[in-house]
């Protein structure tokens, strides 16, 4: 009697799908996963498209590093860099690795690559490291 009920119990948490059952809390967060993983790949996209045309490079200068933490008790590290463009003044962060700390000091400069169709597109140009400021 209580396999039946059990398997019955069972039978209403599932969704078949292509003749494949699959439990609904799976379904849901395969469903929540492709959305995160289609937002994910949709921003990266934008992004790769933005700073392959109409970009310019700029030098910022590094403002402020400190430690993060993001909310799940991981912790990991930003950078606060300002630069100008067009007499205008931009500040933005930056996360930065822990073997990163090193390359980068308050106070030098970095070169951005910025896209000039949407200010929010930047990207710091690792391959320069950071330099003293002029």
């Amino acid at each position: 009697m209580n396999d039946e009920k059990n398997e019955k119990m069972n039978y209403r948490h599932t969704i078949r799908i292509l003749g494949m059952k699959i439990s609904s809390h799976n379904f849901f967060a395969l469903i929540l996963c492709s959305i995160i993983g289609v937002s994910m790949l949709h921003n990266t996209l934008y992004r790769n498209k933005k700073l392959s045309t109409n970009t310019e490079i700029v030098v910022a200068k590094i403002v402020d590093i400190y430690q993060v933490n993001n909310g799940l008790r991981l912790w990991g590290y930003e950078m606060k860099y300002q630069f100008y463009l067009n007499n205008n003044e931009y500040v933005w962060r930056h996360s930065v690795q822990k073997n990163e700390l090193d390359l980068i000091h308050i106070g030098d400069c970095i070169e951005v690559i910025v896209s000039l169709d949407d200010k929010k597109v930047q990207k710091w140009n690792k391959s320069k490291g950071s330099f003293k400021c002029q």
